[in-house]
């Protein structure tokens, strides 16, 4: 920025790209102190627009200089259409052009912008291949567009530094080979109906993934935060790393965490989005579709976080049996004063089958008990039968399920 720019007006000021480099780089750092020192009154202006480039650093740090700038770019072409229409007083609110961000990117100016950053991380990352395979095996899809079958019914999966894949104890993968573009993408987990899987991460953290789940996950942690994608259901222990926090997303929620231990449950064709703690603490965060004003939610042992898809609302609430929510790693179904629809969806996924029941059975009663998911659906379904209270018929994958008659 030349000298003379300290004779030009905070609106001239506003609209060179300056404004921008110094907020981003500090440029010319000594004359816009000057020039703030003497208009004091530009100073809280300048506290919000740093403010906001932090925001957009923070929560996405992948982005560069000249997008931000791109960014600013998008808003001054805008603020130029209004100034067309109506001049303004010349000291402008740097509040304003947040604003003039929102309506930007909201009628599409930097659409692209927000797919890349927001939809993108959540969709981009999981493969088009459905959950049920042709083998309806556990697979992975690597960075390189590779497929691996798991063979076991619950394979264990861990990464060896960032270099190697180890399955089962058994088979090795090189991951040396990828190349620098390769890199950048995720690996992926994909079980299906009936199966589980378990994975270990680079940074030694371990995850469990239930039936019917997708999980999206890199080589290698780098940058500032451990970041990761599920659809469906895992529990996690999160190795403790201070500077780097762990971060799950599911596309409406993203939980944020140093170190501990808890359930996810983030089904697509569920209501609900529900989170157990167990070990040390959670910030469940709403993903907006900006990245901006996100609600965010602490979580403490023993709590389940709930949120609402459809009312887009959270939810807080005591969970005493909190390790009920994760029988499931254990090859248990255990359930305290549960729907019975409940239960029987997460046979659906665990067994891989369909029940079918007719339109005078309700499936809202609450029932209590323990299924031993280790045993067959038949074994299963006959200790189901005395805790509902039902009687049943199996007929391939589909099980018809009807209130028990009582015969006198």
């Amino acid at each position: 920025m030349k000298k003379e720019y300290l004779q030009l007006t905070v609106e001239e000021l506003l609209e060179k790209e300056e404004f921008i480099g110094w907020l981003l780089n500090g440029n010319n750092k000594q004359i816009w102190e000057t020039f703030i020192a003497e208009n004091p009154g530009f100073k809280f202006k300048v506290i919000k627009a740093q403010e906001i480039i932090d925001m957009l650093r923070d929560h996405h740090d992948h982005l560069r200089d000249d997008d931000l700038i791109q960014i600013w770019k998008n808003i001054e072409s805008f603020d130029e259409q209004v100034r067309n229409r109506k001049r303004l007083n010349r000291l402008y609110s740097v509040m304003r052009y947040v604003a003039m961000l929102v309506i930007v990117l909201s009628v599409g100016s930097a659409g692209y912008w927000i797919y890349d950053t927001q939809l993108k991380p959540y969709h981009y990352h999981y493969s088009t291949n459905a959950l049920k395979g042709t083998n309806n095996r556990s697979h992975l899809i690597l960075s390189d567009g590779r497929t691996v079958d798991l063979e076991k019914e619950n394979s264990r999966v861990a990464m060896k530094g960032d270099q190697k894949i180890v399955i089962d104890n058994e088979k090795v993968i090189d991951l040396s080979k990828e190349t620098k573009s390769e890199e950048s993408k995720m690996n992926e987990m994909v079980v299906p109906y009936g199966k589980r899987s378990q994975l270990t991460l680079e940074d030694g953290t371990k995850v469990c993934l239930n039936a019917g789940s997708r999980f999206a996950f890199p080589t290698k942690f780098t940058g500032k935060k451990r970041e990761v994608f599920l659809e469906g259901e895992g529990y996690f222990e999160v190795a403790h790393n201070q500077d780097q926090p762990f971060l799950v997303n599911t596309g409406e929620v993203t939980v944020k965490v140093l170190g501990t231990k808890f359930n996810v449950s983030a089904y697509q064709n569920d209501e609900l989005t529900e989170t157990v703690l167990l070990e040390g603490q959670i910030a469940l965060r709403e993903c907006s579709a900006l990245g901006l004003l996100k609600r965010e939610m602490l979580v403490a042992p023993n709590q389940k976080a709930s949120y609402d898809k459809n009312g887009r609302s959270m939810n807080l609430r005591s969970e005493p049996d909190a390790y009920l929510s994760i029988a499931w790693t254990e090859g248990w179904l255990k359930f305290s004063e549960q729907n019975m629809n409940d239960v029987l969806v997460k046979l659906q996924r665990y067994f891989n089958v369909q029940f079918e029941t007719d339109n005078k059975f309700s499936t809202d009663d609450l029932i209590t008990g323990k299924l031993d998911l280790k045993e067959n659906v038949e074994s299963v379904m006959i200790a189901l039968s005395d805790i509902a209270n039902i009687q049943y018929r199996i007929e391939g994958d589909r099980i018809y399920i009807n209130k028990k008659v009582n015969n006198r």
